[in-house]
């Protein structure tokens, strides 16, 4: 698992060890050059004085270094040396040669090979041009100096580094712990308690995840409502039918007569289809899932829909004599799921079946317009009061009165499938009360 905090840890650890590494790169290069230019000045302040010396005591040829640094600095070393003039050499230090350290006639700071070290040499001239001097101190004395330095410079921020970390991981624990609190919320989250998360204290960074997960929980809490309210309502609708077909049940085993018995068999035939009727449209309004809609969504032809429909209710048709005529253009298509199509208009026309009187005939249009593409079902029954026609969208509800056989759930699926298809569905009454138009008006495919 992946822990942002680890992550932000070991990036700030990395960055301040880098950013301490070049710093002390930097602190020993800039320590370097300053203990050069010191040392620089050290060195030639010694051959102004032993050039003095020279002139003062040409006669005495001097064995050990004139310029001795005091004990009690460390990095001091035996500095060589020579004076020259034009009848040879007229003092060195003890372990100068008695030859030329070098033989070239360039003036100033060079460095040179000499006993297996590497020196730091200063070929000067006195201001008559009379002496000449060679004096060299060795490179090491300065490295070791600029190490030393550098140590003490860098070495109490290399200590610190223990008290850093604790405090990047404590800076760290402290910034994240936004996050903290809404893991914490979205964990004493569940199916009783789905109250959105309190976005007041969020953070810029992270507010559109809060509000992200806010309207998950919103969509779960409707759907977790909606789940409660269809399975109330279900257990309702079901308790009905099935303690009729008990009853009957019941009266066909306690009857005496004949006839009794076959009507009250045949009552619970009727009931049981009923409930049959009843469960298969509760699985079919549990099947049209909002989420996974769209994975399902395809280009469907409208015609092929309606014929195949058409098909399958002409048993159901002839039964009551009722004639269906299609009025369909061809090559018109919707994106959507054809399955949820074929149950929309199923519904539509099971129920103009129902409820269109015997011998009469029930038209399907199907027809491309400005607005979108045109599907309408249109029978001959007395339609719907306009103060019912909101209310048979709502689930188990059934018209005053009716007596066809139905569950009242059918038209609370049409609504459904049609919001995921993102059309909108309308009824209305012909003229002189000859029919009922039930429409429904598709976006068309872009």
């Amino acid at each position: 698992m992946t822990s942002i905090r680890r992550r932000l840890i070991i990036l700030l650890v990395a960055l301040l060890s880098s950013a301490w590494l070049m710093t002390a790169l930097l602190t020993r290069y800039e320590t370097r050059d300053e203990i050069d230019a010191v040392f620089d000045a050290e060195i030639t302040q010694a051959a102004h004085i032993l050039l003095g010396m020279a002139r003062r005591e040409k006669e005495e040829i001097i064995e050990h270094g004139g310029y001795n640094p005091p004990e009690s600095q460390p990095y001091a070393q035996t500095m060589l040396y020579q004076v020259w003039d034009n009848d040879g050499i007229v003092m060195r230090s003890i372990h100068a040669p008695e030859t030329p350290l070098i033989y070239n006639d360039q003036p100033g700071f060079q460095e040179i090979q000499y006993l297996n070290k590497k020196w730091r040499l200063l070929n000067q001239w006195d201001s008559n041009h009379t002496y000449h001097i060679f004096i060299a101190e060795p490179v090491t004395t300065r490295a070791k100096l600029a190490q030393h330095i550098s140590f003490q410079i860098l070495l109490p921020t290399l200590a610190f580094f223990p008290i850093l970390g604790i405090l990047i991981w404590f800076t760290v624990r402290m910034g994240l712990t936004p996050l903290q609190r809404i893991r914490q919320a979205i964990v004493e989250r569940n199916a009783s308690r789905m109250e959105a998360i309190d976005l007041a204290s969020v953070p810029d960074e992270v507010f559109p995840l809060a509000a992200s997960i806010n309207d998950l929980l919103n969509r779960l809490k409707r759907s977790l409502d909606s789940e409660k309210q269809f399975t109330g309502n279900a257990a309702h609708e079901l308790r009905t039918p099935l303690a009729a077909i008990k009853t009957q049940a019941q009266v066909a085993m306690r009857a005496d007569d004949d006839g009794d018995r076959l009507h009250a068999l045949q009552q619970v035939i009727q009931g049981t289809e009923r409930s049959t009727h009843l469960i298969e449209q509760l699985l079919i309004l549990a099947r049209v899932d909002p989420e996974n809609a769209q994975n399902e969504m395809t280009e469907v032809e409208l015609s092929q829909v309606v014929h195949k429909v058409k098909s399958d209710l002409t048993g159901y048709a002839n039964q009551r004599h009722i004639q269906i005529y299609c009025h369909c253009q061809s090559g018109l298509s919707v994106i959507g799921n054809r399955w949820q199509l074929e149950i929309v208009l199923r519904n539509l026309l099971d129920n103009a079946l129902r409820y269109a009187p015997e011998c009469s005939h029930i038209n399907i249009e199907l027809k491309d317009t400005a607005e979108g593409i045109f599907l309408a079902v249109i029978d001959q029954g007395k339609g719907i009061d306009p103060d019912e026609q909101i209310k048979i969208f709502n689930r188990f509800y059934r018209l005053n009165g009716t007596t066809a056989q139905g569950s009242g759930l059918g038209l609370s699926i049409v609504q459904r499938i049609i919001e995921l298809h993102h059309a909108s569905i309308n009824m209305k009454q012909l003229a002189n009360d000859s029919g009922f138009e039930v429409n429904i008006l598709f976006t068309k495919k872009q």
